[in-house]
């Protein structure tokens, strides 16, 4: 067992910080809320226009407070609800569990999204003190094909015409719209503003479909949720006294959650904490002695991650595999949790078909304790 691991089992305790509703509970109080709810719900929709909009949204808002009193939503024709993530990476990986749950009997009426979807109409944005048509925004766009991304500049005499943050801040607005939430998230790089008239752009409407259509050009698939996207990384061993610090490499399809970490910062950490949901890692140290040791102890990783996410995570709806690492001389497997205490009853006789192994677990943060398994 390596030094890191052994000084965290030594300082292992019992106490668990967290005591807020579990983020599988609330959306299983929300969506007991949205039925017994659901006739009132459709007259909003069947008088879009006609009734208090101010009151229909507080009313809304007590189901969706149920979940979270941070949660933004749109409620749209044609019985379409849509989740909106509002600049918060966190909730991507949250909203999809939230629409899975829609019951049964609602499936074939209503329409469920886990964040803006985006458009190709244009229609006129107002902020700030100034309307802007979508269509009269022109951006010159530049594929950067080594990270699978783009670069954009943009231009709109009134919407450059605002002080640069308000300038920046609305043109992201106005892009998450067109893109999509997911769309601008994955795949735009940096944004810049121009001073003057762009030669050979586009309308922000056509965005879009530039994007697709660029991808699937260079034989790239199209996501636009994040949780689809692993990123492989790989570092350097180093000598520190907390956890995946002897980490060789890894991939994970949350990476500014390991970026978070390695930063001794905890903002989505604490994101995910506010909704209940609690991003974890498993560890177990392996033996590094003879040549293939590593490669065992990944291999078995791998089948483990298999099995936790078939048999454990997504059948009973308690969390998401995140990915995983090796390091020097332990293995992690990261997690984000719906259902901590109900995961803590069936990971341990879980982990029982394998004796060869001590397996722990640890919160997604440096500066904690480490639990037995």
């Amino acid at each position: 067992m390596d030094k890191t691991l052994k000084e965290k089992i030594d300082a292992w305790t019992d106490t668990d910080e967290h005591t807020e509703i579990p983020f599988r509970k609330r959306v299983q109080d929300f969506w007991k809320w949205f039925t017994d709810n659901e006739k009132k719900l459709s007259q909003i929709v069947e008088n879009r226009g006609k009734s208090d909009s101010e009151n229909a949204v507080e009313f809304i808002a007590a189901g969706t407070n149920l979940i979270n009193e941070e949660v933004h939503f749109n409620l749209g024709g044609d019985y379409e609800f849509t989740f909106s993530v509002e600049g918060h990476s966190s909730l991507f990986y949250l909203y999809p569990y939230v629409v899975s749950q829609l019951p049964e009997q609602f499936k074939d009426k209503w329409h469920f999204f886990p964040f803006n979807q985006g458009t190709d109409s244009s229609f006129s944005f107002g902020m700030y003190g100034v309307s802007v048509a979508m269509d009269q925004v022109k951006v010159a766009v530049t594929y950067q094909e080594d990270i699978n991304a783009f670069s954009i500049r943009f231009y709109e005499k009134d919407l450059c015409s605002l002080e640069e943050a308000q300038s920046y801040n609305a043109y992201y607005i106005m892009m998450e719209i067109m893109l999509g939430e997911g769309l601008s998230y994955q795949y735009i790089a940096d944004v810049e503003r121009a001073d003057a008239p762009l030669e050979d752009s586009i309308s922000l409407p056509a965005l879009r479909t530039y994007i697709v259509d660029t991808l699937k050009a260079h034989d790239k698939e199209v996501f636009d949720n994040p949780q689809q996207v692993y990123t492989s990384y790989r570092f350097e061993p180093q000598e520190n006294e907390e956890l995946r610090f002897d980490v060789v490499a890894g991939s994970s399809c949350f990476q500014p959650l390991v970026a978070n970490y390695y930063n001794g910062s905890t903002e989505l950490f604490d994101q995910l904490n506010r909704f209940g949901a609690q991003a974890v890692f498993i560890a177990f140290p392996f033996e590094n002695e003879k040549e293939g040791d590593a490669k065992k102890a990944l291999d078995f990783r791998y089948e483990l991650e298999d099995r936790l996410s078939e048999e454990l995570l997504s059948p009973e709806g308690l969390g998401l595999l995140l990915g995983g690492a090796v390091g020097t001389g332990t293995c992690y497997i990261d997690l984000l949790l719906f259902d901590k205490p109900a995961f803590m009853e069936k990971i341990i006789p879980f982990l029982k078909d394998y004796p060869q192994y001590r397996f722990y677990l640890s919160d997604f943060r440096q500066d904690c304790d480490l639990h037995r398994l």
